[in-house]
């Protein structure tokens, strides 16, 4: 059957002066007008309106009442790629306000809420009733998902992008395991959310059993942290993950502060930067420090048995490579520990090579320098030594087949 294309003011919008100047078109297999006014639209209805595209078995449109009745099976489809699929809805005529029975949101193509009704309400809203929300595929094979949670009503905050959600119930495996009165969850289109993220347990001879709260905090775009309180029966510790983009580097920190029955007060910090300087300079730097050799063992932070603090310097370019680094080693060991005051743990590095075409002679010629300085900064008159060298080389080499 050849179908019908009205590309005019949908529902007579010309009525509207306001409205006429945003034309909706609709596409249907047969679309009438009784004597009433009222329009119908059955067969392969599709509607398209300010980006949003409905398609739907019949539509029927009454003047009067400015709604929009529709059979379904009905599917929503948004600008922003909301879906939106019921087997029966009432909208209104720009389709931002009404209700949808028997739905199913899915946003993003990551999180679907099947409910009983939902209900639109301007361009913000959408208020879910009865709701099952998962990112678990669902099929005849599989009907259980591996986790959802279960609501008493959902509210969709598209403006805020946030999912609040009224007597919650998250269930594993269709095993109730959390009741919640109000739970607050973003929608999968936010990428960074203040708020809490998924807890973890944690379980040591040393420290017991205990949980960890992580905290994300974002700091405007390009930087945010996360505190994660740990408590258990013989700790209580805070950790810190912290992150900043620069426009020309980054710089990244972890650490934490403890009070615990095993040695009062500790902790440690790691940090890293990474900066582009000008005239092709990278500039490098490494931060490692703990309060006590055993602190990051018995929190599993770290299996390091060296610390490393560096700074370093390097360009390399087509004809010459520049690195310079400063480097303090502090080591863990307790073997090393005892002999620590006769252990070089200073270290500074000169190195440049480059390429010298006019030496070549049908070949490839480079030449090298590098200065090296080892030094034992510890007083204690012991067996010691401060080492310092400085060392050139020139290398020819020519490939033959």
């Amino acid at each position: 059957m050849i179908r019908r294309c009205l590309v005019v003011i949908f529902m007579w919008f010309a009525a509207y002066p306001a409205a006429a100047q945003d034309m909706a078109s609709l596409v249907a297999d047969r679309i009438s007008v009784d004597p009433s006014g009222r329009l119908t639209a059955t067969g392969n209805v599709e509607v398209f309106y300010r980006g949003t595209r409905l398609t739907a078995r019949s539509v029927t449109y009454t003047r009067d009442g400015d709604v929009l009745t529709i059979e379904g099976p009905i599917r929503v489809t948004e600008p922003d790629g909301t879906v939106l699929t019921a087997a029966a809805a009432e909208l209104d005529r720009d389709l931002s306000d009404g209700v949808l029975r028997s739905a199913r949101l899915v946003l993003n193509q990551q999180l679907q809420l099947a409910a009983n009704e939902i209900s639109r309400v301007g361009d913000r809203y959408t208020r879910l009733n009865r709701v099952v929300a998962s990112s678990c595929e669902v099929c005849a094979a599989r009907p259980t998902p591996l986790w959802e949670i279960r609501a008493g009503s959902v509210i969709h905050d598209t403006e805020e992008r946030q999912l609040y959600f009224s007597n919650a119930q998250i269930r594993v495996a269709g095993i109730p395991v959390f009741y919640i009165p109000r739970l607050r969850l973003p929608d999968p289109t936010l990428e960074r959310a203040r708020g809490f993220l998924i807890p973890r347990f944690r379980t040591s001879s040393d420290l017991g059993t205990g949980i960890k709260l992580p905290y994300f905090v974002p700091i405007g775009d390009h930087a945010d942290v996360t505190l994660t309180p740990y408590l258990s029966s013989s700790t209580r510790t805070v950790e810190l993950a912290f992150r900043q983009n620069l426009r020309r580097g980054r710089v990244n920190a972890i650490g934490a502060l403890t009070d615990d029955d095993i040695d009062g007060a500790r902790g440690y910090l790691f940090a890293d930067v990474a900066y582009r300087l000008p005239r092709g300079f990278l500039l490098n730097g490494q931060l490692e420090l703990a309060s006590d050799p055993g602190y990051l063992f018995t929190y599993d932070y770290s299996g390091k048995d060296r610390l490393t603090n560096q700074i370093n310097v390097t360009r390399v370019r087509s004809k010459d490579v520049f690195r310079t680094s400063i480097t303090e080693f502090r080591t863990l060991r307790d073997s090393e520990i005892a002999i620590r005051d006769t252990l070089p743990d200073r270290l500074v590095d000169v190195f440049y090579l480059r390429k010298v075409p006019e030496l070549s002679f049908g070949g490839r010629t480079t030449i090298s320098v590098e200065a090296l300085t080892l030094n034992r900064p510890s007083a204690t008159d012991v067996v010691g030594r401060d080492v310092s060298r400085i060392g050139t080389e020139i290398d020819w080499r020519k490939d033959r087949v």
